[in-house]
């Protein structure tokens, strides 16, 4: 058996990370020159046994890398393994080419030091890897508008200063339980990391008539969310609408009163009930929003705003609101938004829409809407939750604010953040869920500089709603154009002072897709032309000059 250890940083290209072969330490496999086209001294060959590898120990900064192979094999397929520090991953290469070529196998995140990797490449030939830096950008920005053109000025206020953090900090958030007398979420997070959450999420599912018809008890009510909200805290509220009526009793379907938000445990037909508007069930309908409403009236008289989460994970189907498809939840939300804000005069909601995979179809609107939310219950601990992100960002990116309303885990904010990936806020389910998740995964995560706790919290009541205090675009005079554009990018900028200049171009998953570095250009006037060969889609420009930056959205078209 060869062996050879040899302590690797190789860098080709700025922050490239290579990885020569037959530098590596050889378990089982030789180094061989039979073949041309290869890098360097050689290529290794001989990967026979399931036990026959190379390995390499490196030095990395922390970031996010693409893992690229230079290989060579003569079947159309060769399976390889990969092993780097802890995480494993096996699959199938496909042949390109005759001799040596490129394959990737995506991404991984790397914590900054020392690092090691372990390669087998069946019946094939390696030549070197490559780990790839990838830079993702910050999501798109909305624009700096509520869908309720009368929202108070706290409102506002709130919703400036989240569209002001997107892309900068995460919101630590909680949900609380409404069935304890203390907040026990909010204090075991105090208790183990010495900080409280930014914002909590109260649920209102005991004001629903059909349950206070049963002597429910109000083991919290507004009036106590309002004072631990003081003036700082940020409230969220959501809603398990107990059905106005047709509750099932059944024991021996798990059917109780207290279950009348579960589409199994109730016959309320809500495409029927919004299809008569002159029937009981209608009217039922108007009497649950009423009173839901007078709760939420406290809010509004204590200049509270409301990041207000209703009807959430309709398309899921197990919820009565969501039970009878699309239409009839956007009827039914649409109801709500126009019974709650112009009928009774709330003007301090912020409305969050809890998005399911896949259902684009049940959207209400942008005029409905101000935030898009996402409930994930991954199985994984370590779950980055890209693909809810990423889909998120295709559907909603540059429209909406996007938040992880809840989860049943919490991600490592450090890792999710070097993809890209910045929600609003998070908030954790309770328990058991919030004791599941790893006291010291939730103490990192609360002293990450990337995260907001409540003591972190500037005056965000002094923000204003406008552009130029949300997103930087007035720093610098940018045109782009024309736009739509196919292909051909022109980019005007009114530079101030003399500055280097810096052109990028964003897609809506926060992935760089071009780099354009001018160097220092004198005041004035600033022109570039660029052929850009992307995908028809909405992009971010950004220009930066200095510590100057403007952004404008762009849509290539074929």
């Amino acid at each position: 058996m060869t062996l050879l250890l040899v302590w690797l940083i190789f860098t080709g290209v700025a922050g490239e990370i290579r990885l020569e072969a037959e530098d590596g330490e050889l378990l089982g496999v030789a180094v061989d020159s039979t073949l041309t086209g290869y890098s360097g001294r050689g290529y290794v060959t001989g990967f026979d046994a399931p036990e026959d590898s190379v390995r390499f120990s490196f030095e990395a900064p922390r970031g996010v890398y693409r893992v690229v192979f230079g290989v060579s094999f003569s079947s159309r397929f060769a399976s390889y393994a990969l092993r780097v520090d802890d995480w494993h991953q096996t699959g199938s290469l496909i042949k390109r080419g005759g001799g040596f070529f490129e394959a990737s196998i995506g991404e991984i995140w790397l914590d900054e030091g020392a690092h090691t990797m372990a390669f087998q490449l069946m019946n094939g030939a390696l030549d070197y890897v490559r780990l790839e830096p990838v830079s993702y950008g910050p999501p798109a920005r909305p624009p700096a508008q509520l869908s309720d053109s009368q929202a108070t000025a706290s409102a506002q206020a709130l919703f400036a200063f989240l569209l002001s953090e997107y892309g900068r900090h995460i919101l630590a958030g909680q949900q609380q339980n409404p069935y304890r007398r203390d907040f026990d979420a909010i204090n075991y997070v105090r208790n183990v990391t010495g900080k409280e959450p930014a914002l909590v999420s109260f649920d209102l599912i005991d004001y629903s008539p059909t349950r206070e018809a049963h002597g429910v008890v109000h083991y919290q009510t507004p009036e106590d969310w309002i004072a631990w909200a003081g003036r700082d805290g940020i409230v969220s509220l959501m809603w398990h609408w107990n059905a106005p009526t047709d509750l099932i009793e059944d024991p021996s379907q798990d059917c109780y009163w207290w279950y009348g938000f579960y589409t199994r445990c109730t016959t309320f037909d809500v495409a029927a009930a919004l299809a008569d508007t002159s029937s009981e069930r209608y009217r039922l309908l108007l009497r649950d929003i009423d009173v839901i409403a007078a709760q939420l009236q406290k809010f509004q008289q204590a200049d509270i705003p409301v990041l207000w989460r209703p009807l959430h994970e309709a398309a899921g189907g197990w919820f009565w609101w969501g039970a009878k498809g699309p239409e009839p939840f956007k009827q039914l939300w649409r109801l709500l938004y126009e019974r709650l804000v112009h009928h009774h005069g709330l003007h301090n909601l912020i409305w969050v829409y809890t998005h399911e995979p896949g259902a684009a179809e049940w959207y209400p609107g942008d005029a409905y809407v101000d935030i898009v939310g996402r409930d994930v219950y991954a199985d994984d601990p370590d779950a980055l939750m890209r693909s809810d992100w990423n889909e998120l960002q295709t559907l909603f990116g540059g429209r909406k604010l996007v938040a992880l309303t809840e989860t049943g885990t919490l991600p490592d904010v450090e890792v999710i953040t070097d993809y890209g990936i910045w929600w609003s806020w998070f908030s954790i389910w309770t328990d058991p869920f919030l004791r599941d998740v790893d006291p010291d995964r939730l103490t990192r995560v609360y002293h990450s500089e990337r995260v907001l706790t409540r003591d972190e919290l500037p005056d965000w009541r002094s923000y204003v709603l406008h552009a130029t205090t949300v997103q930087p675009a007035g720093d610098l005079a940018l045109a782009v154009y024309p736009n739509p554009g196919a292909g051909r990018l022109h980019v005007e900028v009114g530079l101030p002072v003399a500055a280097p200049v810096v052109v990028e171009v964003f897609n809506l998953l926060g992935q760089r897709v071009f780099q354009y570095q001018a160097g220092m250009q004198p005041a004035g006037l600033w022109r570039r032309a660029f052929e850009l060969a992307l995908a028809p889609g909405v992009y971010l420009v950004q220009v930066r000059a200095g510590n100057l930056v403007a952004r404008r959205r762009w849509v290539s078209v074929r």
